[in-house]
């Protein structure tokens, strides 16, 4: 009976449940059109660092992306100090 209770929850819960997927852009503007209510982070590549507008690393970083900060922190990437 249990592990009939076990699939049954199992089968219910979506594969992705809990998952996180960051969204990356390529450009500032689309970015923007993706979060618009939310500031615009550079995410540098590879690392979990992003800063904001105004500091010079914004967009200058040889790999890196565009996305918006609350995705950013959700999935685990803080700002740059």
């Amino acid at each position: 009976m249990k592990l009939l209770c076990a699939v049954a929850f199992l089968a219910l819960v979506p594969a992705s449940a809990g998952a996180f997927t960051q969204t990356k852009f390529a450009s500032e503007d689309t970015a923007r059109q993706h979060c618009p209510t939310d500031m615009v982070v550079w995410l540098t590549l590879p690392g979990n660092v992003f800063v904001r507008k105004g500091n010079p690393l914004y967009g200058a970083t040889q790999r890196g992306a565009y996305m918006c900060e609350r995705d950013a922190i959700a999935a685990g990437d803080r700002g740059a100090r």
